[in-house]
């Protein structure tokens, strides 16, 4: 059931800033992002233990949820640069679906937007930041993937659109190759560390599905 409140005090993370942090989310004027979630990109263990959860509190707390995913029209003729970076030789061959699938446990409501991407950014040729600002959102939660690639990017792209962003650590994958994983590395693994320092020193705040229900249990409990 949608719970729906004026203001929550969400927990973030920002490079150099208080380890206490907190920011003011108010869900009506707030989008929950779900970046390529579809089967065809995401990891399942991610969406069931980090992201079903999340869209569950966004959901609740009343905040507007919006999906992206790769459309196959984003794959083009012999001579698409995105075509020949996945070693794809004709359109019939793309991993993209013509109507995205979704994992049970994150299917989109039917009110919910569903908007096709063909770039890393789901804010390039797309009507996502139109939608956002006829709702008046201001601020984006983001899940999804991933991490190295469309998440971050689309991250990015809400940042230049004057959005503040936030996006949950423990929803996203680790996006480690073999040789940058490490046990002694705070995040696991150089590249996810490199890529969430960047993300929170230029771009904006990250924080997790816990802080995000454990925000909205404290605003329950006022």
């Amino acid at each position: 059931m949608e719970h729906t409140t004026s203001e929550i005090r969400l927990c973030v993370r920002k490079y150099n800033a208080d380890s206490d942090l907190q920011i003011n989310i108010v869900p009506e004027r707030t989008a929950f992002l779900l970046v390529d979630c579809d089967e065809s990109s995401a990891e399942k263990h991610v969406i069931e233990n980090g992201i079903c959860s999340a869209l569950s509190i966004a959901r609740e707390s009343g905040m507007k949820i919006v999906y992206l995913f790769n459309a196959i029209y984003g794959v083009g003729g012999p001579n698409d640069v995105t075509t020949k970076i996945h070693g794809l030789d004709a359109l019939e061959n793309s991993w993209k679906p013509l109507i995205p699938k979704f994992n049970p446990s994150i299917q989109p409501l039917d009110d919910e937007a569903v908007i096709p991407k063909s770039h890393k950014d789901g804010f390039n040729g797309t009507v996502l930041d139109y939608y956002l600002k006829t709702w008046n959102i201001d601020t984006l939660i983001t899940v999804g993937f991933h991490l190295k690639s469309c998440l971050f990017h689309t991250c990015i792209g809400a940042r230049h659109h004057n959005y503040r962003v936030v996006m949950l650590r423990d929803c996203t994958n680790s996006s480690e190759f073999p040789d940058t994983i490490d046990d002694h590395n705070p995040e696991g693994g150089w590249l996810r560390f490199i890529f969430l320092r960047i993300y929170e020193t230029d771009i904006g705040y990250t924080s997790t599905s816990y802080d995000l229900k454990r925000a909205l249990l404290n605003d329950e409990g006022r």
